[in-house]
């Protein structure tokens, strides 16, 4: 036997039963696969060879690569939320922070004096000292920052660990300075705005070692460069062997983002002016002036004696001041130069010379609001209106500006321009300039037929400003409120009362409440039968209660001639019940409509007394009217208080029925108004006033104040004032304008557009 084929032998005999098995399992699978796999393998084969046929012809053609992919997504997307602001989504920051390296037992004299002269000005300022724990600090001053750590040369470090913990996203520019150098804060702030963020910024004044820059001379440093010392926090703080803060500082910046300090850039130049350590203020500060950059330092250093600080100041503001008024003069000349290119007919210069530059807003909610309109209409000149029809002063003025700019323009080209039409028209109102203009206007080149567009901004300035003398006014007088009550809201007129004890009476507020009581032809006033019988009890009850307090609680019952549904909305009404209360108050007496649902707040009352000038102002508060509760909040809490927010409610401009004057006043005016609104003398003559309701264009006694007496009206929105949700009924009112406003304001009290469009949807969806 063949020795090779006799080994294979032997091996193969000792795995015999390996082999047995490899060929049974191998036997076994082929007897299972099924015949048809052979036609699926051509089919697979088939369907691979058609994508690489398509490859072969168009090689840009897309294709989707399936292989290895889940069929469901292993993680679930995180939903998107948007900032509430654009400059927090587009990562747009203040621009200066200013820390101050100090020391405690400086606060009270050269801090205080730091904070006096920058902390108006610049975005943020932190004052940095070394204190034991459990130590306060000797002065209120806002924005001090204490370090337990009492080792002084870690205090730089422990500043940038404060200001990479809280400030690191916030500010574009971090500006470091001990608290012996005086910092012109203008000068700083215009500085850094020219300069651009996009770049690492290192700057100061170089000490000894080139590439460290100087603490006492103040160090700028971009936000870039914070975030590279953040990382390299514990390197800094474990190589800190000087006993020289600018050089352990200056290490750590250098080490962090390899850039030396340096004095310039970007076509700015950092300048610092240094003192001789025997300066004197009075002595030295001539030779001083004599430096040719003395002016235009942003620091000035070393200052010891804080009182310096306010004499560096005071000198450079007055040198501002006189810088300014120069430039003013300037601008005069240059006006009274070119005033003969003003429009004809107005080359008169108005007087003080020239105009403000316009509202610079500080923040977001300083920002003006453009209007958009046309020469017809205003668009969205609310939040709460979108279409308003141009009506007499607005279109006139309109009207006027584009004669006057269009007859400019067609003399500026000599005839060959024809006007066309306004294309777009945009204005704001500007209360420290007047009334901005924007219009884009179209006109026809009379040679060729072409269109020519132009823009041209206008500017109608503010009038004659002349401060005028108020009254003097004091918060003593008493307050007489007078409380309409009709068969429908008697049990908020008992609310009404029992927090009018809790909040007047109790805390002996000067007031006096009027109840004036309107019975119907046939209602019953006497007696028990009486349909008013608990609110007069009532009043009684808390007139004998609080009688040593002289705090009275009275009513007056008029007999309405004729059932009248409108009472609350009826203004002809309104007039004839004041006409008729009236005459129970002395001429000097102060009279306030209230309203049921009313919060009665000393707030409210004070500033009723201050705004309120006898034969000078009236005032009428625009009051915070709340929504619907059932809309509003979805809980089954009651909630007592009315809070001011957009989703709770808003400022009712429509609400006329809170208003306060002086009897005198309101005489001297129903006198002037008598030969067209009589005046009621008694129940009697409410008919024939209402017989005017129909054709009236008055709407409310404020509106009868503007429109009839040449007396003050105060209207603004009162934060005190709040009134709760209560259902208004527009039915059966007379006069159509009146009923067009009063079926807005029902409307507008259900809630926000929002929460009425959710709520209808909600509904369908319970339909479905």
């Amino acid at each position: 036997m063949n020795p090779i084929f006799k080994i294979l032998f032997l091996n193969c005999w000792g795995n015999i039963y390996l082999i047995i098995g490899i060929c049974m399992g191998l036997s076994l699978s082929l007897f299972l696969v099924p015949v048809n796999d052979f036609e699926n393998e051509e089919k697979v084969e088939y369907s691979f060879q058609l994508p690489n046929v398509h490859e072969a012809s168009d090689e840009y053609e897309p294709k989707v690569n399936i292989a290895n992919k889940p069929l469901q997504a292993r993680k679930i997307p995180k939903m998107f939320v948007r900032p509430r602001y654009y400059s927090t989504e587009l990562g747009i920051r203040e621009k200066l922070f200013v820390g101050i390296i100090t020391s405690r037992m400086y606060l009270h004299s050269r801090d205080i004096a730091i904070n006096k002269t920058i902390a108006h000005l610049v975005d943020k300022v932190r004052y940095f000292i070394s204190i034991p724990e459990g130590v306060k600090p000797n002065v209120s001053l806002p924005g001090i920052v204490g370090f337990t750590d009492t080792r002084s040369i870690l205090k730089p470090f422990h500043v940038m660990k404060y200001i990479t913990d809280n400030y690191l996203e916030d500010y574009d520019y971090y500006f470091l300075i001990k608290d012996v150098s005086y910092i012109n804060a203008r000068k700083l702030i215009n500085f850094v705005s020219k300069i651009s963020v996009s770049q690492d910024v290192h700057m100061g004044v170089p000490i000894d070692i080139q590439t460290y820059c100087s603490l006492d001379s103040g160090i700028l440093l971009s936000n870039s460069i914070i975030q590279e010392i953040k990382t390299n926090l514990d390197w800094c703080v474990q190589n800190t062997y000087s006993d020289i803060d600018d050089i352990n500082f200056g290490r750590c910046i250098v080490h962090s983002s390899s850039l030396s300090c340096t004095n310039q850039m970007q076509g700015q130049t950092f300048l610092s002016t240094k003192l001789n350590s025997t300066f004197n203020f009075k002595q030295d500060l001539s030779k001083l002036l004599l430096q040719e950059n003395f002016l235009n330092s942003l620091t000035i250093y070393p200052i010891y004696d804080h009182l310096n600080f306010y004499r560096f100041h005071m000198y450079i503001t007055v040198m501002r001041s006189i810088d300014g008024q120069q430039k003013i003069f300037d601008l005069r000349n240059a006006i009274l130069q070119t005033k003969h290119l003003a429009p004809v007919h107005e080359h008169n210069i108005s007087w003080p010379i020239g105009n403000r530059p316009g509202n610079k807003p500080l923040t977001r909610f300083d920002v003006l609001h453009w209007t958009y309109f046309n020469e017809t209409h205003t668009f969205f000149e609310t939040d709460f209106l979108n279409i308003r029809k141009l009506k007499a002063d607005a279109k006139f003025d309109i009207d006027h500006i584009i004669n006057t700019i269009t007859s400019k323009i067609i003399m500026e080209y000599n005839q060959r321009l024809v006007f066309q039409k306004l294309i777009n028209g945009y204005k704001r109102f500007d209360a420290s300039r007047g009334m901005d203009y924007i219009f884009d206007l179209s006109f026809i080149e009379v040679t060729t037929g072409k269109e020519l567009y132009k823009r041209v901004e206008v500017c109608k300035p503010l009038g004659k400003v002349e401060v005028l003398s108020v009254p003097y006014v004091t918060e003593n007088t008493r307050i007489n409120m007078i409380l309409v009550v009709n068969i429908n809201n008697k049990e908020d007129v008992l609310t009404f009362m029992k927090y009018y004890e809790e909040n007047c009476m109790q805390k002996k507020y000067k007031t006096f409440l009027l109840l004036v009581l309107l019975y119907n032809v046939e209602s019953p006033s006497k007696g028990q039968a009486d349909i008013f019988y608990s609110i007069k009890k009532y009043a009684l009850m808390l007139s004998e209660k609080y009688k040593k307090d002289q705090s009275k609680v009275t009513w007056h019952s008029i007999r309405l001639p004729i059932i009248i549904n409108a009472i609350e909305t009826d203004p002809m009404l309104k007039i004839a019940i004041t006409d008729l209360c009236i005459k129970k108050f002395s001429p000097e007496s102060l009279i306030l409509f209230v309203e049921t649902g009313m919060d009665l707040k000393l707030d409210y009352l004070n500033r009723v007394r201050m705004n309120t000038i006898n034969q000078y102002q009236i005032f009428s508060p625009i009051p915070f009217v709340a929504y619907h509760p059932d809309i509003i909040y979805t809980d089954d809490n009651k909630h007592i208080e009315v809070d001011i927010n957009h989703n709770y409610g808003r400022y009712d401009e429509y609400n006329y029925n809170n208003i306060a004057f002086y009897v005198k006043d309101y005489i001297a005016m129903r006198k002037a108004v008598e030969t067209s609104i009589s005046v009621a003398r008694s129940d009697k003559d409410i008919a024939t006033l209402l017989e005017l309701s129909k054709h009236n264009p008055i709407t409310s006694i404020f509106d009868m104040f503007v429109s009839f007496s040449d007396i003050h009206t105060l209207r603004a929105v009162e934060p005190a004032l709040k009134i709760k949700y209560k259902d208004i009924r527009c039915i059966s009112t007379l006069n159509n304008d009146t009923y067009t406003m009063c079926v807005k304001q029902k409307n507008i009290h259900l809630g926000q557009r929002s929460q009425l469009a959710k709520l209808i949807l909600d509904y369908k969806n319970y339909r479905n």
